[in-house]
């Protein structure tokens, strides 16, 4: 712009530039044409000055809005996680364990599993205290219910092919508390062996309550009339859920 002695001189303009400025006799033509320069009087320079000033008013609005929305939805998303967190538990106690060798089991006789071991590979687990990898027995830290699981991996011992058993032959894999199947609550599933498979697996799993002190192993029942062979591949696991 250039100041003279009308006042200052701006570049050239439109006439809707004229009219929000309430200047429209400058935006008439002249000639058959717009007017190449125009001179603001010091009125119209106060008047542009105030409209400029109310529009950023209405921006710093605007802004100020946009700003406690996002701050909201901030909030509401970090409250989201919280109240999910607080969903989530410790866990006291868990474990996670395999037979370290295979175990044969008779026919027609009833066998506790023994002999563990922490596979150190990802995803497995061991918390808290109470499994003895000897006996196969976990005793509860804690009175409380837990969940169990035992997956048996389950080949014949004598090379009899399962096809040749007899169909009242069976298997019953149990979890036991105190080793009192019969008298104390157990989880138990039972499969017959008349199937063609070699090999094959049972898995049993279930929740418990167990008073503090008290233990829960796997058994196996083998009421066939052939020996069978719990694989080294079994496992035995256990959480706490909750008292």
């Amino acid at each position: 712009m250039e100041l003279t002695e009308a006042g200052l001189k701006p570049p050239n303009l439109m006439p809707e530039d004229f009219q929000t400025m309430g200047l429209e006799s400058f935006a008439e033509p002249l000639n058959g044409a717009l007017p190449t320069e125009v001179c603001w009087t010091e009125e119209a320079l106060q008047q542009r000055e105030m409209m400029e000033f109310k529009a950023c008013e209405d921006c710093e609005k605007v802004e100020e809005g946009m700003r406690v929305k996002d701050e909201r939805e901030t909030a509401a998303l970090i409250g989201g996680w919280d109240a999910e967190r607080r969903l989530l538990h410790h866990v006291e106690a868990a474990f996670y364990c395999r037979l370290r060798r295979n175990v044969s089991v008779e026919r027609r006789s009833l066998q506790e599993l023994q002999i563990y071991y922490s596979p150190e590979k990802e995803g497995s687990f061991h918390r808290g205290l109470g499994l003895n990898f000897t006996s196969g027995q976990y005793t509860a830290p804690i009175t409380g219910f837990y969940t169990f699981t035992a997956r048996l991996q389950i080949a014949n011992g004598e090379h009899q092919m399962r096809g040749q058993q007899r169909p009242r032959d069976c298997l019953r894999v149990l979890i036991c508390i105190q080793s009192l199947c019969q008298s104390n609550a157990s989880l138990e599933t039972m499969t017959g062996l008349e199937s063609n498979s070699e090999i094959f697996t049972v898995t049993v799993s279930g929740v418990l309550y167990l008073q503090a002190g008290q233990y829960a192993s796997v058994f196996v029942d083998n009421a066939s009339g052939s020996s069978l062979i719990i694989r080294c591949s079994s496992d035995f696991s256990g959480i706490l859920l909750g008292v």
